[in-house]
């Protein structure tokens, strides 16, 4: 069994490595701790690295250098051990990063020559020892304890919640009219001011992220109105998917950072059905203990208006 894997370790080296630069692909689509785990060397990312370095499996592997093959995963398997070894003590893991991992062990162990361990052992250690002094990485933690709540803005006694959606023509309408009474609110303190995304529309969940992935760089009531309107501009013009929606965002100047949204998701869940919304636009304010809730354009507007005073 071991004989015949040996004779195809070629074609097994290339479909791993195509395996592996997939991998490397999905990985720049992580949302979860993957994208607090960054790495680089001389500022270049690692994802890009390892798919550099699989396609010079490939390359190696068509023209059979077996030697060069065995230094070059050895090196990588020293490389990979490190990283691992810097996931397990931030406790902070990504799957594709070990998946890769996986693969490349796997390259390594298929093209081991005995005859050649000594050669092998020497690159392995020697990345070890090199690649640290090369490599800068972090970890962000995916929350700081008060990023579990929605942002919120203003520091007022009286909560508002506002609960409207990107793509509910009611709640594109009323922005214009309600951006200036939001402002003074906030900014005077007079209210603690929450925007609730719904998830009432196909697209709505793509840019409630997005939206939050603004306020994790800047959160602040001028921040999040000027997002918000890129949001409704895209909305408007039916942008469906990510890139064209990141592409509005930079071409406004709206820096966003990704990162796990999942829980402040679940809490607008918990607001969603705690509040008993059913429609958009819909505003909540809770004063004194008493919770008052406002539906359609023109009540939400008077009663923050009534705020004011």
């Amino acid at each position: 069994m071991i004989d015949f894997i040996r004779s195809k370790r070629y074609l097994l080296n290339i479909i791993l490595a195509v395996i592996a630069i997939g991998v490397e692909y999905y990985y720049t689509t992580c949302e979860t701790s993957c994208s607090y785990l960054r790495g680089d060397i001389f500022n270049i990312g690692l994802q890009y690295i390892g798919i550099a370095f699989m396609i010079a499996v490939i390359v190696l592997s068509i023209t059979k250098k077996d030697l060069l093959i065995l230094v070059l995963l050895s090196a990588g398997v020293g490389i990979e051990i490190y990283l691992v070894a810097f996931q397990i003590w931030f406790n902070t893991y990504c799957i594709y990063c070990l998946i890769f991992g996986g693969v490349l062990a796997t390259q390594f162990l298929i093209n081991f020559d005995r005859n050649r361990w000594k050669a092998a052992l020497f690159f392995m250690l020697a990345a070890l020892i090199i690649f640290p002094i090369m490599f800068h990485g972090s970890v962000t933690p995916s929350y700081a304890a008060d990023e579990v709540t929605p942002p919120t803005f203003g520091k007022g006694p009286t909560q508002v919640r506002l609960y409207t959606d990107y793509f509910c023509p009611p709640c594109r309408a009323m922005e214009p009219k309600l951006e200036p009474v939001l402002l003074e609110l906030a900014k005077k303190d007079l209210i603690t001011l929450a925007f609730i995304d719904t998830p009432f529309y196909q697209y709505s969940s793509m840019y409630a992220k997005y939206f939050l992935y603004a306020m994790h760089v800047k959160k602040d009531i001028d921040a999040a109105l000027s997002t918000r309107n890129v949001l409704i501009a895209a909305a408007t013009q039916n942008v469906r998917d990510t890139a064209r929606l990141e592409e509005a965002l930079r071409s406004k100047a709206a820096a966003f950072r990704v990162f796990d949204t999942k829980p402040i998701l679940d809490v607008y869940g918990t607001l969603l059905q705690s509040d008993k919304i059913e429609s958009t636009p819909t505003c909540v304010i809770e004063k004194s203990g008493k919770k008052e809730l406002y539906i359609g354009a023109t009540n939400i507007v008077s009663a923050l208006e009534k705020l004011r005073k």
